[in-house]
């Protein structure tokens, strides 16, 4: 009997080990496998912040090019190369408002062979359908008919105020949709998920429709067709994307141009004045107010309901009395180069943030009337704020324009106005959307894998009677299916982290001083605090850079870092032996500004410039910038470039030779 007892006890206790190991390997293998989602968690984070960063600094870029624009009427030879800017169309490409639907047929024929939708108006839903089956088979709808819808569309959008007023008791939910950037199919999986606009089916598309994205076009003619056939249940607000300068830089007018080559200047002419007449916001319930930014300390409702929102073409143009200001202080204050860790930065300040630098006007332009300094900062501040944690309102330094607008800003404005909720667009957000300000304020963002295939889900909101908002996420996928987490994250550490490199590149001079100052010993090498410390000086993008630096720089057996590793696996695609180092860096930096300046001046969309035209941009823009430059080296560039010597450029093939080329991609590529 004891003997048993024994046997049984010992066999207990072997169980009882054999439990031990399996709990404690259970234990191991859940904190390896928090670990490993923490530290994917923070790849993608930090990844998506570097997208974030530069995209705002991007747009700081674009607020200085606007200011350069001015800047070239008041000096340019020829102002009428670049005038058109700001200048009412000329007359050929002027859409008259009078012209009737049936004079566009006399003026614009269909050939036989056309095989895409064919609109008559007034639209009706198989209209509608026609155009998103014709968009889901990558078909283009003839230019006679984008003219003829946007005309339509301007008509309806003119009787419309600029605050539109909702009520849920006609429908038992209504959606809001935020930015869409051209992104057509994160559009076609909303209306798969959550039915076609109709009567019963109400939304408000709270604006950013265009730009960045390929398909912006199209989104128009379906938000624009929906509109037009149920202009009582499809609301639309404008964005600060829906803005004619805007557009030069992030994509929109270059994809116009390129699908509507014949008729390309007139749909822009017809978009540009479709945009100003977009509603400014929505209020559903006199509780919900929705419009695309945010909010200031000076937002006005009823200042904002009453103006007249067809003067702001584009908020890229602040009023005369702003630029007249901002020329009295530059003539108390010495023009000098910027410094070379600040270069190319926005000054703060309350309207200075978004600039122009030109006082006077081109005698006898056609300038159309301008806006009020209250009129247009009204507009600027609802169309580019952002919300934030702290209390206060304050300048927008990331973006340039707009402001940051705490808690207490949304609590006055509400008790002023009777609300409850703010629903805003503006920011990418990871989830589609994000929850601020105790639950008054939400961020809806509905363009999904904005920075990469698989960097974010889009959402929407569904609001019942109640004003409760209902979130619905979604990501379209394509690839990011067969591909595991790691194998996401992967993809967008790389996509970010190369965006980052070709910024290091283009500040390879200033970088390059910075560093040289905590390198006292002429080593090369310097602490990682004193290298963090030298990128943020110079990029001024408030990125973790500790932690990035195994991914920028190497290090060596101290702990150092040697600094210029950053450069190591990044190079010109195309030197040009005439060039020297210090131009190449600043073109490179500048590619973009200039590509806009460029395909601006070449009004005819040839591609080519005469040397005269470009040899003088450069030089404005780099005095505009206080960037030192030195003529001969620049002369002997054009002659250089001009391959058949018959006085023009090429300048697409141009600005191909100083883009970024990434080593290893290359040899991957070879």
């Amino acid at each position: 009997m004891g003997s048993s007892i024994g046997i049984m006890g010992c066999s207990s206790s072997v169980a009882d080990r054999r439990s031990d190991k399996v709990i404690r390997a259970a234990i191991l293998i859940q904190n390896w496998y928090r670990l490993t989602m923490a530290r994917l968690e923070m790849r993608r984070r930090y990844s998506l912040s570097i997208f974030q960063s530069i995209e705002y600094a991007d747009e700081q870029d674009q607020l200085q090019l606007s200011n350069f624009f001015t800047f070239m009427l008041d000096h340019c030879t020829h102002p009428d190369s670049v005038s058109h800017i700001f200048t009412s169309p000329s007359v050929s490409q002027v859409v008259d408002e009078g012209l009737s639907l049936t004079e566009f047929e006399k003026k614009i024929d269909v050939p036989d062979s056309y095989c895409g939708p064919r609109l008559s108006f007034p639209l009706t839903v198989e209209d509608a359908n026609a155009l998103l089956h014709a968009f889901r088979n990558e078909q283009l709808l003839h230019a006679r008919y984008v003219l003829q819808l946007l005309s339509e569309t301007r008509r309806v959008l003119k009787e419309m105020p600029n605050i539109t007023h909702l009520s849920t008791s006609y429908s038992k939910e209504i959606t809001v949709c935020g930015d869409l950037h051209g992104n057509l199919d994160d559009l076609l999986l909303i209306f798969y998920k959550n039915g076609l606009p109709s009567e019963q089916n109400r939304y408000v598309f709270n604006g950013d429709f265009v730009d960045r994205g390929q398909n912006s076009m199209e989104i128009l003619i379906i938000l624009f067709a929906f509109l037009l056939i149920y202009p009582n249940d499809l609301h639309l607000n404008r964005g600060n994307h829906e803005d004619y300068i805007m557009n030069l830089r992030y994509g929109f007018t270059k994809e116009v141009s390129k699908k509507y080559k014949d008729h390309g200047k007139q749909i822009l002419c017809l978009l540009r004045d479709v945009f100003s007449w977009l509603p400014l916001a929505t209020i559903i319930d006199s509780k919900v107010l929705i419009l695309h930014g945010g909010i200031s300390d000076t937002t006005d409702l009823d200042f904002l309901n009453a103006l007249e929102r067809n003067k702001l073409k584009s908020l890229m143009r602040p009023p005369k009395s702003v630029r007249d200001r901002q020329d009295q202080v530059k003539e108390r204050i010495p023009t000098t180069r910027p410094s070379k860790h600040i270069a190319n930065r926005n000054v703060a300040g309350e309207t200075q943030h978004i600039s122009s630098s030109g006082s006077t006007e081109p005698s006898g332009s056609n300038l159309p009337p301008e806006p009020t300094l209250k009129e247009w900062k009204q507009i600027l501040d609802i169309l580019w704020s952002d919300p934030r944690s702290q209390n206060g309102c304050t300048p927008n330094k990331c973006r340039g324009g707009g402001c940051y607008f705490g808690p207490d800003v949304t609590a006055k404005l509400f008790e002023k106005y009777n609300l409850k909720m703010l629903i805003r667009s503006h920011e990418f957000k990871p989830e589609g959307y994000e929850i601020s300000h105790d639950g008054k304020v939400i961020t809806i963002f509905s363009a999904s894998n904005y920075y990469e295939e698989g960097s974010n889900r889009g959402a929407y909101i569904k609001l019942n009677p109640e004003l409760i908002p209902r979130f619905v996420q979604y990501r379209v996928s394509k690839y990011t299916r067969r591909e595991n987490l790691r194998e996401r994250v992967g993809t967008i550490e790389s996509s970010a982290l190369k965006s980052l490199r070709e910024k290091i590149y283009a500040h390879r001079a200033e970088l390059t001083s910075a560093f040289a100052q905590y390198d006292l010993n002429g080593t090369g090498k310097i602490s990682v605090n004193d290298w963090a410390a030298a990128m943020e000086s110079v990029l001024q993008l408030e990125l973790p850079w500790r932690m990035l630096r195994s991914q920028l720089a190497q290090t060596n057996s101290d702990g150092e870092v040697d600094f210029m590793s950053c450069f190591y696996d990044l190079k010109m695609g195309q030197p040009i032996k005439e060039v020297q180092p210090a131009l190449v860096e600043t073109l490179c930096r500048y590619r973009k500004d200039l590509e806009i300046i460029f395909n601006v001046i070449d009004k005819d969309h040839s591609g080519l410039i005469s040397l005269e035209e470009f040899g003088q941009t450069w030089k404005l823009f780099a005095s505009h910038l206080g960037i030192d430059m030195h003529d001969k080296s620049l002369d002997k560039l054009v002659l250089s470039i001009d391959y058949n010597k018959d006085g023009h450029i090429d300048f697409n093939e141009f600005l191909e030779a100083f883009h970024v080329v990434h080593r290893l991609e290359k040899k991957a590529n070879s």
